[in-house]
């Protein structure tokens, strides 16, 4: 019988990475860097799966310190926070094709629903509520160095501006396909506006989520008169926190213009 075919270094790397992100769930907003040290993600490993990986197997051959594994594991946490955003932008851009051009009615219906889209993904996995977690942690004395600590917290906010940054793209797009604009007598930068409400929803998106993980009933469902005619419509907690928010700063464009695709001749 032939011998087992040996690993390569990038499946040794996904394998430990995979392990390291299921301890952050596990630990959810308790995690901390010190949560997926070496020796802790590879116990992990070995007590679910019977694999054993050891420290001279990915230190310096992986990679180049601790301090940069946990940056890795930091930065794929992170990733959940951009795929947030992109799934509520994507939801609001699809709603909006279908109702009023350049209408507020639009724009609150879009508040109402894309927000769901948010939870459901939070709900679905944990990861996003670990991220939350893991950069309490990093404000904090959590046995760590100082010097890791600074390093960690440096990439958080590096994720954090990168995020905000790709949402403020999102949430332009979205003005644009609506047929709003920033507030012309709050903002002479557009961008600054767009830049605030990615920032802002963001930072909803994470509170709401940490109260939902403790109890899901702890932000319940409010009925508003937002439908046709003044008809009640379910909203969520989050929903009209992000309604207020969008009705704050944007507002219809006058000068619009809505990009119709011409239809192909028959």
């Amino acid at each position: 019988m032939s011998a087992a075919r040996r690993r390569t270094r990038a499946e040794t790397r996904e394998l430990v990475v995979s392990a390291a992100l299921d301890l952050v769930r596990e630990r959810g907003l308790g995690v901390e860097p010190t949560t997926i040290t070496y020796q802790k993600v590879f116990d992990h490993l070995e007590a679910t799966s019977g694999i054993r990986i050891t420290r001279a197997s990915v230190h310096e051959r992986l990679w180049p310190s601790q301090d940069a594994f946990q940056i890795e594991v930091l930065l794929r946490v992170s990733r959940m926070a951009t795929g947030l955003s992109a799934a509520a932008d994507a939801a609001a851009a699809a709603i909006s094709q279908t109702l009023e051009w350049n209408s507020l009615a639009t724009m609150r219906e879009v508040a109402r629903v894309a927000p769901d889209q948010v939870l459901e993904i939070a709900a679905a996995d944990p990861l996003f509520y670990s991220w939350v977690g893991f950069t309490l942690s990093l404000a904090k004395d959590s046995g760590t160095s100082a010097d890791s600590r600074r390093t960690l917290a440096q990439t958080a906010a590096a994720e954090y501006a990168e995020t905000e940054e790709r949402g403020a793209e999102l949430v332009k797009a979205v003005a644009d396909t609506i047929g709003v604009r920033p507030r012309s007598d709050m903002f002479s930068n557009p961008q600054d506006c767009y830049r605030l409400v990615a920032q802002l929803g963001l930072t909803l998106a994470e509170g709401a989520t940490v109260r939902m993980r403790f109890d899901e009933n702890e932000l319940p469902d409010i009925q508003l008169m937002t439908g046709p005619d003044g008809a009640e419509q379910t909203w969520t907690a989050f929903a009209a926190g992000y309604w207020a928010l969008l009705n704050t700063f944007l507002e219809i464009d006058p000068d619009a213009k809505q990009n119709v695709e011409a239809e192909e001749p028959a």
